[in-house]
């Protein structure tokens, strides 16, 4: 089912979304749907040449698009894409935080400071970077604004051996959100984690490479059965345009609703997660 469908009903006329990570995966698919349903979207990323594409494919097909490339693990760049989105456009109504990486690491006592901060950056100090600058433009704005940050079903469950950066990251930002939605909640911002389990995207599909390339059977150690272990990861992926349209969902709510997170499962793998959110 596509993004157009499973949208209609829905609309961001009008409104200012902030999308990092937006130039491939889960952030172009947000991006895609933000402008189709009448947003005008900043797209941040650090690779510039897919940004420039992927915008301007966006653009052809009539939608408002801002590429910024920016790193948003800089304090400086972020304050400076923020004011620049809101001198475009006069408002920052939506911020989804989508940037992020993905790796596998060895052993606890073999991963790096080096590693172990490269994880830690995109995937929690940008995400409070982005959010922390959200909330100034938003408390000053009367209908507050939303801020979505994407998570993972490994807040829920370990994602496996060699995850130890990633995880920890992933669970960090979930307590910082939840933090600061208390902090937002009466100033009309809403904040919403998305937690979708393994997703086909780029990132993803490097990363089960690896998984190949490697001990597989000794890396997972029982975590996949044996269909996985012979037809990969992706034979149990969530499709990205079921994150996107959640993503659209959230955005359009209005500020009298508040949605902590979401979780989202292939039906056939829900028992591995539990059922609570």
């Amino acid at each position: 089912m596509s993004t157009n469908t499973l949208s209609a009903g829905l609309s961001l006329k009008g409104k200012t979304c902030i999308v990092t990570g937006a130039a491939s995966g889960i952030g172009e698919a947000v991006a895609r749907i933000y402008a189709q349903n009448g947003a005008n979207v900043a797209m941040i990323d650090f690779d510039r040449a897919r940004l420039d594409r992927i915008s301007g494919e966006i653009a052809a097909e009539g939608g408002s698009v801002l590429p910024i490339f920016a790193d948003v693990c800089e304090e400086d760049a972020v304050r400076t894409f923020f004011k620049q989105v809101n001198d475009t456009f006069g408002s920052v109504d939506v911020v989804v935080n989508s940037a992020g990486r993905d790796s596998l690491a060895p052993p606890v006592t073999q991963v790096t400071l080096e590693e172990w901060n490269k994880t830690i950056g995109p995937n929690l100090t940008a995400v409070f970077l982005c959010c922390r600058e959200a909330f100034v433009y938003m408390e000053q704005q009367a209908e507050g604004g939303r801020i979505i940050n994407m998570g993972s079903s490994s807040t829920r469950v370990a994602s496996g051996p060699g995850h130890s950066p990633y995880r920890a990251s992933k669970h960090g930002m979930l307590g910082f959100s939840k933090n600061i939605l208390l902090e937002g909640m009466h100033k009309k911002i809403g904040v919403t984690v998305l937690n979708p389990s393994h997703v086909k995207t780029p990132m993803t599909e490097i990363i089960d490479k690896g998984l190949y390339d490697g001990d597989l059977v000794a890396y997972t150690d029982g975590w996949l059965d044996e269909k996985e272990l012979k037809e990969g990861i992706h034979s149990s992926c969530i499709e990205v345009d079921n994150v996107a349209w959640l993503a659209l969902y959230v955005a359009t709510r209005t500020p009298d609703v508040t949605i902590p997170t979401i979780a989202l499962y292939p039906t056939h793998k829900a028992h591995r997660y539990g059922m609570e959110v």
